[in-house]
């Protein structure tokens, strides 16, 4: 079975559940706790000197430089030091700076106790509640989400959606802000990218309208992050790299460590294992002897990053330092990630029982933490290791209770990726919305300056007039064009030209509608290539993507004018046959396989030769849509699978509990 990769997931790379933001980092310090450190402010000019005097203007100039992030911390002793100055300037007294203090408590006093981080939020949140303090509990909530989630605990989205709200109800924007970006991060992490993309969008739109010009640039991060879950590598790595060069202007220490994480995490996961080496090595360095923390993370980064490259020796040491590392904060959120990358590592290395029992305590973890990305991408793991011990009814049960998952997580992929092309588009068009405006807005003054100057600043204000207008028009023509390639980039597979999962299964529905009512018969075809895990494995994902392409193209010329083809997802491709029979479609699958078994791959690699497996079912009555008939092709294809791959094995009617398993069976997973 091939290694999971999970729209919205972070691939296998063992990236840490919930102390992840805090080591990928958030728009702010403001009321965060140690598992969610950002940049802030250390202004020592404010403070210096043992003697200084409490005064309420001072203590509100630094808590605003520490609040908006204009100088990064590198570690817990500035974070100390700087909690110890802002101490040093609170009024005696003074309880509603006592709360803004206890709010830089949460952000800075916990740095290695995220459990003791979530107590103290709770218990700062019920005072602010007595004192109906709005942006109080606004920023006690944002701090409770982020301890929760630090601790692997549920509920911390509905904590960020309630300092939203209170946010909201005080009228503070840049409160709403933060609870937006928080929430984004934590969307992205549980899977829901399209709502990640949203709440990080609207928070940086916030951010730049206020001028709060740090916040904006660590949400830039944050953007990269989510584009990142979505595997839209060429959208994150800008995002990523602009970061990274924002935060070594600022010698903002935390969201450069995160930045090169990040990069380090879509190299690993596009098949550029030397670069992701390269970057968590950065990484590691930047942390050595600032955060022990930071060098746990990094040093499970490099683990992922060793696995792919097939050093499982080197991987399982970096796991056992970075379990050392990031034991200093005393809770389970890491332990799953240890876990699981531990046991990929020791399956690698034939040790497989090792593996077993790393998998299963990951996997106890994870269902109390009810994380279902990172149990989708073990219980594949876990039944690999069960079918190289000989346990197939275990291996068969993962499967199973993966394919409940994985319907959750993949059945709206293409969604989400359009959803976020929506959300550019929208943007694009607000952009145009404010152009116009704008430029309603500029003759409105060209007008009143007009009766009062002479004639010649009138033609000034018509050639700007003018501009403004040429500008528009470019702006309506960049979105005619953005609005063609969007649709159709949601409609086809880039890399083989065919329609895709979303447009293919479209076909599919459109034909069984159209041929219902001729009682004209109607198959399908589902064909997957036979071991192509082992061709990315030994040549490369370079090589496997021209074999792809190669095999779509083949795939094509062998069809019957009318048929349609695509590519469901991975190496699997889905046929529709309008008009044909079960013997039709029977002839027509061998004339596939026949065909990519004499295809001529030396030109991709010498030597390398590819084979399929089909299988093939018929419209019936009963079938009330298309997927009933999908899941039959699927479920014959498994036994053609089984039965030792290269042939074609057609519907036999029976109910398979496997078919559920393969609709939502990720690429590779049946190589």
């Amino acid at each position: 079975m091939a290694q999971v990769q999970l729209p919205g997931a972070d691939s296998a790379t063992g990236e840490p559940a919930c102390p992840q933001r805090r080591c990928h980092s958030f728009p702010s310090m403001t009321l965060v706790p140690r598992p969610l450190t950002a940049p802030i402010l250390l202004v020592c000019a404010l403070c210096l000197g043992s003697g200084a005097i409490a005064s309420p203007a001072g203590f509100d100039a630094l808590f605003e430089r520490l609040d908006t992030g204009q100088q990064p911390i590198a570690g817990p002793k500035d974070a100390a030091t700087a909690l110890a100055h802002l101490r040093k300037e609170l009024p005696p007294g003074d309880t509603g700076r006592a709360r803004r203090y206890d709010v830089m408590r949460c952000a800075l006093d916990f740095w290695h106790d995220s459990a003791g981080g979530l107590r103290f939020a709770e218990a700062r949140l019920a005072e602010a509640r007595a004192r109906d303090d709005l942006p109080a509990q606004a920023r006690f909530e944002f701090c409770r989400g982020a301890g929760l989630g630090a601790t692997g605990q549920p509920g911390e989205i509905a904590a960020y959606e309630a300092g939203i709200e209170f946010a909201r109800r005080a009228e503070d924007n840049r409160l709403v802000a933060d609870g937006l970006s928080y929430r984004g991060l934590a969307y992205s992490h549980r899977g829901d990218e399209a709502l990640a993309l949203q709440d990080l969008l609207r928070a940086q739109a916030l951010y730049e309208r206020g001028h709060f010009d740090r916040l904006a640039d660590s949400n830039l991060l944050a953007i990269g992050i989510a584009y990142r879950h979505m595997r839209d590598y060429t959208q994150a790595l800008p995002y990523l790299q602009q970061s990274e060069a924002a935060a070594r202007r600022a010698g903002d220490r935390a969201n450069r460590f995160a930045s090169f994480m990040q990069q380090g995490y879509v190299f690993e996961e596009t098949g550029r294992a030397p670069a992701a080496l390269r970057m968590f090595g950065n990484a590691l360095a930047l942390a050595r002897g600032t955060d022990r923390l930071d060098e746990g993370y990094a040093r499970l980064g490099l683990a992922t990053a060793l696995l792919a490259a097939g050093e499982a020796s080197r991987a399982l040491e970096a796991v056992t330092a970075a379990r050392r590392d990031l034991a200093i904060d005393n809770t389970a959120a890491n332990e799953p990630m240890l876990d699981y990358n531990a046991g990929r590592a020791l399956a690698m290395l034939g040790r497989q029982k090792e593996a077993l029992a790393h998998f299963d305590s990951a996997a106890r973890l994870l269902q109390r933490q009810d994380n279902p990305r990172y149990m989708a991408m073990l219980l594949v793991a876990r039944a690999d290791t069960r079918e190289a011990l000989g346990d197939l009814t275990g291996a068969l049960q993962d499967l199973r209770r993966y394919g409940g998952l994985a319907a959750r997580l993949r059945i709206d992929t293409e969604g989400e990726q359009v959803t976020a092309w929506r959300l550019q588009f929208d943007a694009s068009r607000r952009a145009m919305e404010r152009a116009s405006l704008q430029l309603d807005e500029a003759r409105r003054r060209q007008q009143m300056r007009a009766l009062e100057r002479e004639r010649p600043w009138r033609w000034a204000a018509l050639a700007l007039g003018a501009t403004l207008l040429i500008t528009l028009a470019l702006l309506a023509v960049l979105q005619r064009r953005q609005a063609v390639q969007l649709r159709r980039l949601a409609m086809s597979d880039p890399l083989t030209g065919l329609p895709n999962r979303r447009h293919i299964l479209a076909m599919a529905g459109r034909t069984a509608r159209g041929l219902r009512a001729s009682q004209e018969p109607f198959s399908v075809i589902a064909l997957d290539l036979d071991h192509f895990k082992h061709v990315n494995d030994t040549y490369g994902h370079l090589v496997g993507d021209r074999v792809l392409a190669a095999a779509a193209a083949t795939l094509g010329e062998a069809m019957r004018e009318g048929d349609h083809i695509g590519r469901s997802g991975g190496e699997e491709f889905l046929v529709v046959l309008p008009g044909a029979s079960l013997a039709d479609a029977q002839a027509i699958a061998e004339r596939l396989r026949t065909a990519l078994e004499q295809l001529d791959l030396s030109p991709v690699q010498p030597g390398l030769r590819i084979t399929t497996s089909a299988g093939v079912a018929q419209w019936r009555e009963g079938d009330i849509a298309p997927a009933r008939l999908i899941r039959r092709a699927d479920a014959a294809l498994y036994r053609a699978k089984a039965a030792g791959r290269n042939r074609v094995e057609s519907d036999d009617g029976a109910f398979s509990p496997l078919r559920y398993t393969r609709v939502f069976t990720p690429p590779g997973s049946l190589s």
